[in-house]
């Protein structure tokens, strides 16, 4: 979200990077994604388990031809062969299973070397609901205000209720520059939030890292693609170089990725041989991954995981194993919760369009599943509660005397950017406007007391720039905390 210190590839980008935190892997499984280059032969419809039998291809062939010949509108033979393998995968009940189109597969590329145009919000679908997971840092989604949890009603008025989420996702998406006016419902808050999003170009930053001047590291991965393993070590590296007495790893509202990717970032801290994590196959067997390729010795210095509620799947990978093969602490928030591995056949389907489908669960070193659970913290630590405001309304003036959601908003944005009214309950008081004009005087603006669209617009530019200042960012400031702890045991 936009009021964050650090608010978010998983796979769909079609707007919104859609399906939610993926673990994806790159394999060499018969029909699904290679990671050779070497061409692939369709194979012929055949009996038996190895295709279709042939009164099953003659049913489909029959219910083909007779929507083709009969239904009322012209209908294009790809339409309907779409229609049909998006049917077969739906059937599947798993949000995390998709049929993407030739240009749908496009954008899931692109995501995975870490660039698309859209608005940078991770989605899920949860029982017909189209949910948000995370934001990306500094996207439209971040700085409009989405929070992981909160519910897509709508975009541009068009219902998104009852959609898939490759539908969903072609209505969010358009070109650069073009708005998605979104309607949100948001846990604790009565009332629908209306808010407008400008869509961009998103650049993804995987890998990010600091130093503080007594020596702790900071490494920021956002997401797990193609090459994030590889930045993580030219930083840590670097780091390590400059010298430091402790790591603090932030993995919030990193919705995942590629997992022989975060198979290779977490062979940078851990022992070789230790375990990484665990993979069950539907045949009943489980296969421990290690770290083959680990480093000889335990690192010198004590590890600090950073996660919350937008951390998913192969972050989660990466936090469960360092905190039990590298003995590292979490600090934060509980953990998304996605315990499932997804691959893909883009090479098989023969037009570039690919099924994305899970093919096993992933479990925790230890053998713990937390698919729905998530991974808790050691240390308890939630963000002031003004990292929760969102957009201000820009269709109504916010005034004395009024009530509702949006006044309360209101009352949290003032008190992040050090103007606190006398309450916080979404009623205008006396006091909010006292508070309100203060603010306007400090900034140079009318001071009416009422939030007009220029009042809004600049308490929304100093939430954003507070809540991206380290020093306000209360779970980072704690694992500093603790890391200068360890070091000084």
């Amino acid at each position: 979200m936009w009021f964050r210190g650090r608010t978010v590839l998983a796979f769909m980008v079609l707007t919104a990077i859609a399906t939610g935190s993926i673990v994806y892997m790159v394999m060499s499984f018969p029909g699904l994604m290679s990671s050779s280059s070497e061409p692939r032969v369709s194979s012929p419809i055949v009996s038996g388990e190895q295709g279709f039998t042939q009164n099953e291809f003659n049913k489909l062939n029959r219910a083909f031809e007779f929507i083709r010949k009969q239904y009322y509108i012209d209908t294009k033979r790809s339409t309907l062969i779409d229609g049909a393998i998006q049917g077969m995968v739906e059937s599947l009940d798993d949000p995390y299973s998709i049929y993407k189109t030739e240009a749908e597969a496009e954008a899931f590329t692109d995501v995975l070397q870490g660039a698309f145009t859209g608005i940078g919000a991770e989605l899920t679908s949860e029982n017909g609901a189209i949910v948000v997971q995370s934001a990306i840092r500094s996207s439209p989604a971040d700085r409009a205000g989405l929070l992981s949890g909160d519910e897509l009603l709508s975009v541009n008025g068009q219902s998104l209720l009852g959609l898939s989420l490759v539908d969903a996702a072609t209505l969010i998406r358009g070109p650069k520059g073009t708005k998605a006016k979104l309607k949100v419902r948001r846990d604790g808050v009565s009332e629908p939030i209306d808010l407008e999003l400008v869509r961009d170009r998103i650049d993804l930053e995987t890998v990010h890292s600091e130093r503080t001047d007594d020596g702790i590291g900071y490494i920021a991965i956002n997401q797990f693609t193609f090459d994030t393993a590889e930045q993580v070590s030219i930083e840590l590296k670097a780091l390590e170089k400059l010298g430091i007495h402790a790591l603090v790893i932030d993995v919030r509202d990193n919705p995942g990725g590629i997992v022989q990717s975060v198979e290779a970032v977490a062979e940078l801290f851990i022992v070789k041989g230790k375990p990484i994590m665990q993979v069950a196959h539907r045949s009943g067997k489980t296969v421990i991954e290690t770290a083959d390729k680990g480093i000889a010795i335990a690192k010198p210095y004590p590890i600090i995981v950073l996660m919350n509620q937008g951390s998913a799947s192969a972050a989660e990978i990466l936090a469960g194993a360092l905190k039990q093969s590298a003995g590292a602490i979490l600090i934060g928030e509980t953990t998304y919760g996605k315990g499932t591995v997804q691959v893909s056949n883009n090479e098989d389907l023969g037009d570039g369009s690919i099924i994305k489908l899970t093919v096993s669960k992933w479990l925790l070193p230890d053998g713990t599943w937390v698919n729905k659970i998530g991974i808790a913290p050691d240390i308890v630590v939630a963000q002031p509660e003004y990292f929760l405001a969102s957009q201000l309304p820009r269709d109504k003036v916010l005034k004395y005397d009024t009530t509702g959601d949006a006044v309360r908003n209101l009352q949290l944005i003032l008190a992040g950017v050090g103007f606190p009214a006398d309450r916080q309950d979404g009623y205008f008081s006396i006091g909010t406007r006292i508070a309100l004009k203060k603010f306007q005087n400090e900034q140079v603006l009318p001071e009416s007391g009422e939030v007009t669209r220029d009042t809004a617009q600049r308490l929304e530019e100093m939430l954003y720039a507070v809540i991206h200042n380290p020093l306000k960012d209360e779970q980072l400031q704690v694992a500093y905390e603790q890391a200068r702890a360890l070091i000084n045991e």
